[in-house]
């Protein structure tokens, strides 16, 4: 797990509440994306691609002057929702949380005493992180193997890989080719405790799959 998309209104009266769970998710050393600062670019395509690039969302449904609750962030809520990704929505002390996302969690909060709110979603984070499992290295031997993937470095799904726990694959997902000087590094992510991990190289002509390893730092595709 990488990433967080926090969606909330932008205004002074929240901005003190946001940038307490800011820190927080910080904390969990992830990444905090949110739609603050677009670059000029459609906002419903540009927040779009933020939720999709993010790994969950924290949806904060507070108060504003009129006592309703910021249509913007419902819908940023409803994105992530067709999306399937995990979300929990902290929602201020009185307002109401829609009916279309009833069976999503939920935490009150009150801006006079976030201590346990805080405490709740730094749990989930710490959940969502063992459940997400974390970004793996690793170098290819042997030497063939890595010369092919040079020469096809560009190459879409040139290298993939899963992971099998709890008696399962999981599917095939592309990994990041680094070009290092010593060599090619690949970058995994999901990968759990109790998971083992294997690779597959596929040029146009040929296949090839590694053995089924624990996290080594060194793979060896056969």
């Amino acid at each position: 797990m990488e990433s967080i998309f926090l969606s909330h209104h932008f205004d002074d009266q929240i901005e003190p509440v946001v940038e307490c769970f800011h820190r927080l998710i910080k904390s969990h050393d992830l990444e905090v994306i949110d739609g603050k600062r677009l670059q000029g670019e459609l906002v419903e395509t540009k927040v779009r691609e933020l939720i999709v690039s993010s790994d969950a969302v924290v949806v904060f449904l507070s108060k504003r002057e009129d006592g309703k609750t910021n249509d913007w962030v419902k819908h940023e809520r409803s994105i992530a929702q067709t999306l399937g990704k995990p979300i929990i929505a902290i929602i201020e002390k009185g307002v109401l949380n829609p009916p279309q996302f009833s069976g999503y969690e939920t935490m009150e909060y009150d801006s006079k005493n976030l201590v346990k709110t805080v405490l709740e979603l730094s749990e989930n984070i710490f959940g969502w992180k063992e459940g997400f499992g974390k970004r793996i290295k690793a170098s290819l031997e042997p030497d063939e193997i890595v010369k092919t993937v040079m020469e096809n470095y560009g190459r879409e799904k040139l290298v993939q890989y899963r992971f099998y726990r709890k008696g399962s694959w999981s599917s095939w997902k592309e990994a990041t080719i680094l070009r290092m000087p010593a060599g090619p590094i690949l970058e995994m992510n999901g990968m759990t405790e109790d998971a083992l991990v294997e690779i597959q190289v596929k040029t146009q002509n040929q296949v090839w799959t590694s053995e089924t390893v624990n996290s080594n730092l060194r793979i060896k595709v056969i």
